[in-house]
């Protein structure tokens, strides 16, 4: 046993990491649609992805959301909205109550960010509430902002490497 001795990935190997990999993306798949079904939301994790609500909240910390009978909120409370086209980009926003008005059945709501001048340029109804915001973990969401940026290029890279190492492998089998 020396210098020489490698330790070999195998193709058992190989398969084992695939699975360990595969099942922590299955629990985490149900550890999300747990929380959503618990807290009555679609959504119940969102990650901050501006700076609108600074200093409240910060780019990268996580919110939960909770669902809610729009007709609870009250002003001052954050909320998780999809606002109405064309500003509706498919990711929904996080901003604060700042005015609520009943005309008839329909209440309307007025929003802002924290660290904006002006008010959202549009009003909601209760179609466009998503959830309301009930905790926040901070900044644990810059892995997921960021993640693209390195893990496609990680993986590519892993990968070439497993193929040269079973490639060298099974060269020096012969």
């Amino acid at each position: 046993m020396g210098a020489k001795d490698k330790r070999r990935i195998s193709k058992r190997d190989i398969i084992g990491y695939i699975a360990i990999i595969a099942l922590a993306i299955i629990i985490s798949r149900g550890i999300y649609y747990a929380a959503g079904f618990i807290l009555n939301v679609p959504t119940p994790f969102l990650v901050v992805a501006s700076g609108s609500m600074e200093p409240t909240l910060n780019v990268g910390d996580v919110i939960i959301i909770r669902g809610v009978n729009p007709e609870d909120l009250k002003v001052g409370d954050i909320i998780v909205f999809n606002p109405p086209q064309p500003y509706y980009n498919g990711v929904p926003w996080v901003h604060r109550i700042i005015s609520i008005q009943k005309i008839g059945n329909e209440i309307y709501f007025r929003t802002r960010g924290d660290a904006n001048a002006y008010p959202d340029p549009f009003t909601l109804t209760k179609s466009n509430i998503v959830g309301v915001m009930i905790g926040k973990i901070p900044y644990l969401g810059l892995i997921s902002l960021n993640l693209w940026q390195w893990l496609i290029p990680a993986i590519v890279i892993m990968a070439i490497i497993i193929v040269l190492k079973i490639i060298s492998e099974s060269g020096e089998n012969k």
